[in-house]
């Protein structure tokens, strides 16, 4: 019996030993852990996104207009932003201002759009070395869409049938490669993206204008003042033209959003378009102005949202259509085709270079210039201190000494950039 009872205790002790022991690993399996997991809160912005996920700035997707959600509000998810603030106040217009949220997406690398892209012919390397180097200079980025030959577009793949003459090839490759922009913003989920032409120049005061439009869209949308809209440029828009050669605000539309008192705005007697503007004699010479257009001409850069990519995809690709892509982009805006919201511009801040060298590398749709001149200086329309034409001071980091193509006509101008909202009845959209 004794020898029973001395077996059976030193069981239980074993046991007890054991169970000590699982618990104390245990403890120390979980310690350990949580210090991993410390370890990567701590340095998560600086590991790489394999271990720790990050969001992309400027990645918050867009929220449709209210004729599109059904007069529903929806939740919308935001870029965290950890307690980050931004360097510099942005613009403010009476009790409405740009959020922190805003204003940092504004001035990360893709401009507050999802992404940036630029069409480019994969042969015209010189110009894809200029936008490279000029958006390297102005801080921000891109990817490239190959521009098309319209040789390759087979017939079939056409929305329409395009009368066969000189430049035919390049209006249908130039169609092709937009349309290939709004599949690009399709196919990755873009909230919003940014096209460029692949010869366009800014101002080297690019950003500030951009945050200027931010405040004036979201302004003409009627986004409220206490609401966070999912875009920097506010929500249910479908398209933002900010490089053209030709605007005109919707007819009986007199919702404007003035840019006062701006340095970057073209001076009259060098504003140079191929289609109908607006009427800017009764506005002073330094202010521009921001509209619900009804088309522009020329696609030197416009923004579409997700939502506004399906709608050009069906009414310039499956539809059919065979005018060039920028006539077609107007009609959209023009006759709002499924509700096509179009905000313009004017005058516009992305416009298109004419580098110094021969005059026949200008243009890749057709032999629009067919003379053998040499062209001694480059220029460009509509841009006042031009990035291209400022490069070597931007180069050597003296940005502020950038000059105007214009000295001569350029005003001095003191005192803040200043806001106006007006919706009274003015005529100033031509027939």
């Amino acid at each position: 019996m004794l020898g029973r009872g001395v077996g059976e205790a030193r069981r239980r002790v074993l046991l007890l030993v054991l169970l000590a022991c699982f618990l104390i690993v245990s403890l120390v399996a979980f310690r350990r852990q949580e210090q991993i997991g410390n370890m990567i809160g701590d340095q998560g912005g600086s590991w790489p996104d394999a271990i720790v996920p990050q969001t992309k700035p400027g990645a918050r997707p867009a929220q449709p207009s209210s004729e599109e959600q059904g007069g529903k509000s929806q939740q919308k998810t935001k870029t965290p932003l950890s307690g980050k603030k931004p360097v510099a106040p942005g613009p403010t217009f009476g009790d409405r201002s740009l959020s922190d949220a805003h204003l940092i997406d504004l001035r990360n690398e893709t401009l507050g759009f999802e992404q940036v892209y630029v069409l480019n012919v994969p042969s015209r390397t010189d110009k894809s070395d200029a936008m490279r180097l000029s958006a390297s200079l102005t801080g921000f980025n891109f990817e490239i869409i190959d521009g098309v030959n319209g040789k390759d577009v087979p017939p079939k793949a056409l929305s329409g049938v395009f009368d066969q003459h000189e430049g035919t090839n390049g209006v249908i490759g130039c169609w092709r490669g937009h349309m290939n922009f709004a599949h690009t913003i399709i196919k990755n989920r873009h909230a919003s993206a940014l096209i460029m032409e692949d010869d366009a120049d800014w101002d080297v005061d690019f950003r500030s204008q951009l945050e200027s439009v931010a405040l004036g869209t979201q302004t003409l949308l009627n986004t409220p003042g206490t609401t966070d809209p999912a875009s920097p440029y506010g929500d249910g828009w479908d398209l933002i033209w900010l490089g053209h050669c030709g605007s005109q605000p919707v007819n009986g539309d007199f919702r404007r959003f003035l840019i006062k008192n701006d340095p970057t705005v073209t001076p009259p007697e060098h504003r140079v378009n191929f289609g109908n503007f607006p009427d800017m004699s009764m506005y002073d010479n330094s202010t521009r102005m921001m509209y619900f257009t009804k088309g522009s001409t020329c696609t030197y850069s416009y923004a579409l949202s997700f939502h506004g990519a399906q709608k050009v995809l069906k009414w310039l690709s499956m539809d059919v259509y065979n005018k060039p892509v920028d006539f077609g982009l107007h009609d959209m805006c023009a006759l709002k085709e499924r509700g096509f919201k179009c905000l313009g511009v004017f005058p516009q801040i992305v416009a298109d270079h004419k580098p110094a060298g021969g005059a026949t590398k200008d243009s890749d749709i057709g032999a629009i210039a067919a003379d053998e001149s040499v062209r001694q200086n480059g220029f460009s329309y509509n841009i006042v201190r031009s990035t291209r034409l400022n490069v070597d001071l931007l180069i050597d980091g003296k940005r502020d000494q950038a000059t105007s193509q214009w000295p001569e006509d350029t005003p001095e101008l003191t005192g803040p950039v200043k806001f106006e909202f007006r919706k009274d009845p003015v005529d100033d959209t031509p027939d």
